[in-house]
């Protein structure tokens, strides 16, 4: 975290992703979800004429004024009451915000004390559970890609195990998935690199192995009777 100076107090904010929480990024992915584009403000202020422009940077630092009251937790009236190079300041220590995070291929990682191991290519000998937990990763892959943003702490509960773990019980991945919405974006953002750029092989090729255990076992069972 870094100090920031406004109006003559010192507020903490973040400075990279590391020290982003999940919670405090949905939060805050909400909030901006209300900002609008230059292609909206084009449009609203198309009848405008020459102020169109005044027009357009007054929703811009309303849209600011938002964000620096969002991450320093004072009121948007108190930012308003700020020496501009202050404000200016603050979003400029901010841009990261608004830059590609760039993942690293990571194995592992601990929270809270303890230490998460992401999946690796021995995944197709896993457990029946497993398989429907890893149907349940397909299910939120569709929600992320539906803009559901709310599910990537069980994403990352649902993958990631502690050390001799062989399954993670339904409750257990529910209580970790509440746990991990303190876990930092970075951590979150490294997991979502792995699923994206592994689950084709991993989640695939375990769906199909236990579907077809399954269907020799339910041929089996169909003999025996």
């Amino acid at each position: 975290m870094i100090k920031v100076e406004l109006g003559g107090k010192e507020y903490d904010i973040p400075h990279k992703w590391e020290e982003v929480t999940f919670n405090q990024f949905i939060s805050f992915y909400k909030l901006t979800q209300s900002f609008k584009s230059r292609e909206e403000l084009e449009e609203e202020f198309k009848d405008k004429g020459d102020t169109k422009e005044l027009y357009m940077s007054l929703d811009t630092l309303k849209s600011n004024t938002r964000m620096v009251s969002f991450w320093t937790g004072i009121s948007e009236d108190e930012v308003a009451m700020c020496d501009l190079d202050e404000v200016a300041q603050v979003l400029k220590d901010l841009t990261f915000l608004n830059e590609k995070y760039s993942p690293i291929h990571i194995d592992s990682f601990t929270f809270k004390g303890e230490k998460y191991l992401l999946p690796n290519e021995n995944m197709n000998k896993s457990t029946f559970g497993e398989y429907v937990n890893a149907e349940q990763l397909e299910v939120n892959n569709k929600e992320l890609e539906a803009g559901r943003l709310e599910v990537m702490p069980e994403q990352v509960a649902i993958l990631c195990k502690k050390e001799g773990e062989k399954f993670v019980k339904d409750d257990d991945v529910d209580k970790r998935a509440e746990m991990f919405k303190e876990l930092d974006m970075a951590t979150i953002w490294d997991v979502a690199f792995f699923l994206t750029k592994r689950e084709s092989l991993l989640i695939t090729s375990f769906l199909i192995s236990q579907k077809e255990l399954l269907t020799h076992k339910q041929k089996s069972l169909q003999q025996e009777q």
